[in-house]
């Protein structure tokens, strides 16, 4: 019994050092690069490596555990946030894209209704600019009384009284507001004119070719594949 008890202490003596062996971390070491691109072996990662590419290799077995990339610059990482800026800004023009042709192709039923709403809006504009024009041919007509009495006066020889002259500097003044206001309206009318020119090439491409419901597309989109 005596013996039996002796053997198994052996036993356990003996295996000790495999099962320290077993759990004890693999000894590691480190492959690195320096600024002048020459790679080095470590068992430590000296201070001078922490922003360098390396790997951690298991040193028993000589294979790769673990890659990390060089730090980036602050010029690397202040290019890296333009360019995701710059994508971000492009990603949304395109969203906004999208939907305002969902929202052209849902506003409209046929290209005669987009006609129609965008003629009335043309008709109201083009009210206001014949309202203007009244407008400068009544100041214009003021202003050449104005300038006809002043003119009188000066042929017969009195002066022009102080009351006439205000008028014809207010009448000035009127009128180059109205010219103002006219051409504001001729720009509206312009520009609203491009838009629906605008509008209807491009709902006609979309009737052609009708963009992807939001469902669809995220279901033709490819899904990346992961490693195994």
């Amino acid at each position: 019994m005596r013996i039996s008890w002796i053997m198994i202490l052996l036993v356990v003596i003996l295996a000790a050092p495999a099962v320290q062996a077993q759990t004890d971390p693999a000894p590691k070491l480190y492959r690195w690069t320096d600024k002048d691109g020459k790679e080095h072996y470590t068992d430590s990662l000296p201070a001078e490596a922490v922003d360098a590419a390396r790997a951690e290799l298991n040193k028993a077995s000589g294979s790769t555990v673990s890659k990390v990339e060089r730090a980036m610059t602050d010029d690397e990482r202040a290019q890296k946030a333009r360019e995701a800026e710059t994508a971000a800004a492009a990603a949304k023009i395109e969203a906004d894209r999208l939907q305002n042709d969902r929202t052209l192709l849902s506003s409209y039923s046929s290209e005669s209704e987009l006609q129609k709403t965008y003629s009335e809006r043309l008709i109201l504009v083009e009210e206001s600019v014949k309202s203007a024009q009244v407008g400068i041919n009544s100041q214009r007509g003021s202003l050449a009384s104005l300038l006809a009495h002043a003119t009188d006066r000066e042929l017969a020889g009195q002066a022009v009284d102080a009351r006439t002259l205000e008028n014809l500097g207010d009448a000035h003044r009127q009128l180059g507001e109205q010219k103002h206001a006219l051409q504001r309206r001729e720009a509206e009318r312009k520009d609203l004119q491009n838009e629906l020119d605008d509008l209807l090439a491009r709902y006609r491409e979309l009737k052609a070719n009708p963009p992807a419901e939001p469902e669809a597309a995220a279901r033709q989109t490819p899904v990346p594949k992961t490693g195994a």
